[in-house]
């Protein structure tokens, strides 16, 4: 299936799916960096994926409980920002 394809199907201009993928290329790249540093044993492995994220303006508040994060991302309708 073609971007061409995928974007009207989604209601997704082509310009719009071109960034959404781009921007996914670049997380997955900083979380694959991430994963490489941690198996070399640098120091701090998730610098890559910490200042993406940071870039971003999705860094998750202090405190935040991983599975809630993850509970938010698999029912988008029903995430609230800021909620830890």
């Amino acid at each position: 299936m073609t971007a061409a394809m995928v974007a009207p199907a989604c209601g997704l201009g082509r310009e719009e799916l071109v960034m959404l993928a781009a921007a996914y290329s670049e997380l997955l790249a900083a979380a694959r960096a991430s994963v490489a540093a941690a198996e070399l044993g640098e120091a701090d492995p998730l610098v890559y994926l910490r200042e993406h994220l940071a870039e971003h303006g999705q860094l998750p508040p202090a405190g935040a409980r991983p599975v809630r994060l993850l509970a938010q991302a698999a029912v988008p309708s029903t995430h609230r920002a800021g909620v830890a």
